[in-house]
């Protein structure tokens, strides 16, 4: 028995050791084969980059060689992405698993990579062939052109409707917190057809939609059916698609339950198709409360009984110029410009009218003068008053006048019709006006006195309560209508600096868009100063603005400039176009983080590391490149300082006209830029490189199951995120950018991780949902931009250490600032700032320095248990360039300095003090040890530099610090000599923020020997916060050069401030004070700047 087992045992082993050996020669040939073919298709893109570069801008207008040059960028891009898949696969060897039966093993990446490699190869060599097949590049292959096909203008809406367009879309977005009800009554033989499809198309604009989460159009049919009602309301607010996402038919009780939740919790625009009775309102009303979140309720019906009931008194009615269309309306008007002594004259003249039983006052001025805005705002403010039940508004410019109407078109047309078509129609007491009631009836744009006889019997034929107001240009008209002349207003324009205050206002956004070229600007302004209207005309321009400058015949002169952008984009180095290209994932108008731009260049490898610079380091001078040309710019009102832009936008006209051109001109199209906006259609077609998903669109499922995410390799989303934006399909991406999304959960979190394991680049920077971050993070191999600040993660698992790669990682502080560009306690009140100060970093295991390629860490706690460890391991990042960490104390702080002391490289460090160790900075360098005699030798590079929670008392060291930049501290108090340590350091930048000041005085001014010296030459961007009160003065030779002056101070708790020798700030363009209503302030400091040479601009807040 005993030498049967033994033989079976030779057996069993013999049979082992061959199977492993043949197994490990198999993977071994595997190894070899996929570089053998590596070899060989380096080899051959070789010669296509031989192909390319000969290739010119004449050839690729030849359609054949243009796809074959399309056909090259997508092989590569996959020989790419497979190269980098390879680079994932681990490199122990997995021999073992060929012995296990096929049937039995798991999936082998190697084998799977040889495959890839070997239809790769295949697919190089087809290629080949085909490029000698056809003789893509021959002398005269430049010769035959596709023609180019002209663009055929498309016919525009008139203005007019394009007017009442504009309108409903701002009463749909207007701000405010009030839900409010908007009535369309439809009174025309179409039976509301027109409408119908006028407020459809409304309804599909992203102006109007893009501003609600939850969205909704209810056709109510000829029967109520509440049913049915509530189960479309409730399947368009959840995106159901087919019956099985709906709720069970007869389940009334959740139907009711789910769409109560819904709009109980969403900002919602629901559209009433229908409605025919004020009972029906009165049933649907209880599932529509007003939430006070701003939500919309739009109602289309042909019964101006039921338009007027559910927008309710006080309201205001105003009848559309093309369509037979009446909108009721609130009519909420905000103050307007340079007009606020005139609305508190124009209640008397109502006032009078109505006591001395007059019945019409008139409103005459120069076309242009705002006539209509001035009416419209106090019939606002005397609705609100309760004095006057509803206001109707009337054109009188149209093509009709009351008596001429017949009984049928009055019954339909007629504002103040509450009886039957065969009622007759001889005075105003049938249509209203003769109730006791007070109305207010405005006729606007009457053009002569024969026009307003013809209407005025059928308005005041009886006395009454109500008042008529007549707008016109012409001051005779107005005498003639108004019952006295006491009772006549004149508009006059407005004086001149409510005028440029007014000019700024409206025309903000063609002003941004002009994209600061001159030439635009004095175009734009040269075309709206011909036009009496240019309020309407500005709105028209900016509504595609650079489409309407190319092709407008008004703008001829800018022919020129267009045609420069043309060449000037097509003649941009190719490396510079891809990075113009890529500022187009970005929306226009926004302002970017560079960081963010940067780390996701580096990431996509449109920056890499050269001979002697690293990838980051190209990357920001391609950056620089780009500020060079004009592509991006600082914010608007930021002061330039030597301190590289921590935000940009790209210039307005050129995002425009990049975005505009058509595909085959499109420089978007080159790297396969493709975005979901607005409301958008299922198509098999769309497909790209990067997907954007944008803000305004509707979180489609089907549109979104229905794009090819094989090439994707970047996603950006914008506004709300879904759980079905993460597929599996998503193989190859390498950037997710969820920045500031909502909506983002732990859950969706652990998918990413497990789906996306090739990701270069995650950032959840803003999720604020997101409260840890999982240990399988720490898969994601090829991971060299982290960035989870602003969220409530606190703790960082030890898996960070396998990510080898890993260069950039932000963590902490829980909260976000409101302005990015400041550090996050200028957001907090004092007593928050102290309970938040524990929750800035976060705590990290160890092992951190295993990650060699880091740049940049923080902001990380020391002064948890281990902290010391963490200290000792930081020595070893000697690329850090910057630095943030927390929980500083006396314990630690000489294991902190002698850890920051090592990096040479360092230029942005960032510290907090623990509670109790305000003083313990001092300790930090001492004056002699044995590794240098002060951190200027070191931290020679140090351009910024944050301290907080310091006492009353500044580090020895601090004016040692002789390149720096940048200066925040935070202290309990701030001390005599503050300044006269400081004043020689040459930083841009200064904030401080102070809990309490002696005496509550702040002095800018250090003497010598009773006379004033030079001090902070060269700041130029001065922040100062306070929790007590403050009395700031400015010496007459102190911060002459300084731009920008922030001061704030804890509002509500009494703290007074005060300002003196802002004139003596030579170069001061703004001043901004927040947490102050003080009128006296306001005052003091308006007279200090009026006497300045530069007038500088005051912001309270």
């Amino acid at each position: 028995m005993a030498d049967v087992v033994l033989t079976v045992a030779k057996t069993l082993v013999e049979g082992t050791l061959s199977k492993a050996q043949i197994a490990i020669e198999e993977e071994e040939k595997l190894r070899k084969r996929a570089q053998r073919d590596l070899v060989f298709i380096a080899g051959e893109f070789q010669m296509m980059q031989s192909f390319l570069s000969t290739t010119t801008k004449e050839n690729v207008k030849n359609i054949m060689v243009s796809t074959c040059v399309t056909q090259v960028r997508d092989l590569a891009y996959d020989v790419e992405d497979c190269i980098e898949y390879i680079l994932h696969l681990d490199t122990k060897p997995d021999w073992w698993c060929r012995m296990v039966p096929s049937c039995m093993a798991p999936s082998r990446p190697l084998d799977e990579a040889v495959d890839i490699l070997e239809h790769l190869k295949g697919r190089v060599q087809d290629l080949g062939e085909r490029s000698s097949r056809y003789k893509l590049i021959s002398e005269d292959s430049g010769s035959n052109l596709v023609n180019e096909m002209g663009q055929l203008a498309t016919a525009g809406s008139s203005e007019l409707k394009q007017r009442d367009m504009d309108a409903l879309t701002k009463l749909v977005t207007k701000s405010g917190s009030d839900r409010e009800v908007i009535s369309v009554w439809a009174f025309g033989d179409d039976l509301g057809a027109a409408s119908k499809s006028i407020i459809r198309k409304a309804f599909k604009n992203t102006k109007i939609w893009g501003n609600f989460s939850c969205r909704a159009w209810v056709a109510m049919g000829n029967s109520f059916d509440l049913r049915g009602i509530l189960r479309s309301l409730n399947d368009q607010f959840s995106g159901a698609v087919d019956d099985q996402a709906s709720v069970a038919e007869d389940d009334l009780e959740h139907l009711r339950t789910k769409v109560k939740d819904q709009v109980n919790r969403e900002k919602y625009l629901i559209i009433l198709e229908d409605l025919s009775t004020k009972e029906n309102w009165a049933d649907i009303q209880e599932y529509l409360p007003d939430r006070s979140n701003g939500s919309r309720i739009v109602v289309l019906t042909q019964q101006f009984q039921v338009a007027s009931s559910c927008t309710g008194f006080p309201y205001i009615q105003c009848f559309w110029d093309d369509y037979p269309l009446c909108v009721f309306s609130k009519g909420n008007e905000g103050p307007l410009l340079g007009r606020i002594s005139e609305i508190n004259k124009l209640p008397n003249y109502s006032s009078i009218a109505s006591a001395n039983g007059s019945r019409v006052l008139s409103m005459w001025g120069t076309a242009g003068a705002g006539k209509s805005a001035f009416v419209r705002n106090l019939c606002c403010n005397m609705l609100h008053s309760k004095k006057y039940k509803r206001c109707v508004w009337m054109d009188a410019s149209r093509s009709y006048s009351l008596t001429d109407l017949s009984r049928n078109q009055f019954s339909s047309l007629h504002p103040y019709c509450l009886f039957e078509a065969n009622e007759a129609i001889s005075t105003g007491e049938e249509i209203g006006i003769g109730d006791p009631v007070e109305y207010l009836v405005v006729i606007d744009n009457l053009e002569s006195t024969e026009k307003w006889d013809s209407i005025r019997n059928a308005l005041v034929s009886r006395p009454s309560k109500s008042v008529i107001i007549v707008i016109t240009n012409d001051e005779s008209i107005a005498l003639h209508c108004a019952d006295k002349k006491e009772l006549v207003f004149n508009v006059r324009c407005l004086e001149v600096r409510a005028a440029i205050e007014l000019f700024k206002k409206e025309l903000r956004p063609l002003i941004l868009k002009c994209g600061g070229l001159p030439k635009v600007i004095v175009a734009v302004a040269d075309y709206l100063s011909q036009h009496f209207n240019w309020e309407e005309k500005a709105t028209t321009l900016n509504d595609q603005f650079v489409n309407n400058l190319e092709t407008w015949p008004e703008f001829a002169s800018l022919a020129d400039l267009f045609s420069w952008m043309h060449s000037y984009l097509g003649a941009l180095p190719e490396p510079v176009r891809q990075h113009v290209a890529y500022l187009l994932i970005f929306p226009g108008q926004s302002s970017i983080r560079r960081r963010r731009l940067l780390m996701r260049w580096v990431a996509e490898g449109y920056s890499r590391d050269s001979d002697s610079c690293t990838a980051n380091e190209n990357a920001e001078k391609h950056f620089s490149k780009l500020v060079q040309l004009s592509m991006v710019h600082r914010p608007l009102l930021t002061t330039i300082t030597h301190m590289r832009m921590v935000s940009y936008e790209v210039s307005n006209i050129f995002h425009e006209y990049m975005v505009t051109r058509p595909s085959e001109e499109n420089i978007a199209t080159a790297i396969e830029i493709f975005e979901l906006n607005g409301i958008c259609s299922p198509t098999s077609r769309r497909r790209g490189r990067h997907l954007v998903i944008g803000e305004s669109w509707d979180r489609d499922r089907i549109v979104f199951k229905n794009i090819d995410f094989s090439r994707l390799r970047s996603l950006t989303v914008f506004g709300k995120w879904e759980k079905f934006f993460i597929t599996e399909s998503m193989k190859v991406l390498r950037v997710l950018d969820l920045e500031d999304a909502s909506g983002v959960t732990d859950k969706d979190l652990q998918s990413i991780l497990k789906l996306l394991r090739r990701l270069k680049f995650l950032s959840l920077r803003g999720c604020s949902e997101i409260k840890y971050l999982p240990s399988s993070v720490g898969e994601l191999r090829q991971l060299q931009i982290l960035d989870v600040r602003y969220t409530k993660i606190s703790k960082i698992p030890t898996s960070i250490t396998n990510l080898k790669k890993l260069q950039y990682m932000r963590v902490g502080p829980t909260v976000p600032p409101v302005d990015q560009s400041a550090p996050h306690t200028v957001t907090f009140k004092m007593s928050e700032l102290r309970r938040c100060l524990h929750l800035v970093g976060v705590e990290v295991m160890s092992g951190i320095g295993e990650l060699t390629a880091l740049h940049t860490l923080g902001v990380i706690n020391i002064g948890v248990a281990g902290g010391k460890v963490i200290l000792k391991e930081l020595r070893k990042l000697t690329q850090l360039r910057k630095l943030g960490v927390s929980g500083v104390s006396k314990k630690n702080v000489k294991e902190l300095s002698s850890a920051i002391l090592c990096h040479s490289r360092l230029e942005s460090l960032s510290v907090w003090l623990n509670k109790h160790n305000q003083d313990c900075m001092d300790g930090m360098f001492p004056e002699n040890t044995n590794e240098t005699s002060g951190p200027e030798i070191k931290l020679q590079r140090l351009q910024s530099f944050k301290l907080y929670g310091l006492g009353d008392k500044l580090p020895e060291w601090i004016n040692q610090l002789d390149n720096l930049r940048k200066l925040v501290l935070e202290m309990t108090t701030l001390p005599e000599n503050t300044f006269s340590r400081l004043r020689d350091l040459k930083v841009c930048i200064l904030r401080l923020y102070i809990k309490k000041l002696p005496d509550g005085k702040l002095n800018f001014c250090v003497m010598l020997n009773g006379a004033q010296l030079r001090c902070f030459e060269t700041v130029k961007v001065l922040e100062i916060s306070c929790y007590s009160s403050m009395d700031v003065t400015f010496g007459s030779r102190a911060l002459q050069n300084l731009e920008l002056l922030k001061a704030s101070c804890c509002s509500g708790s009494g703290s007074v401030m005060k300002f003196s020798g802002l004139e003596h700030l030579s170069e001061l363009k703004e001043v901004q004070i927040k947490g102050s209503h003080d009128g006296a302030l306001q005052n003091d400091v308006e007279g200090q700047l009026s006497r300045h040479k530069k007038n500088p601009v005051l912001k309270m807040e």
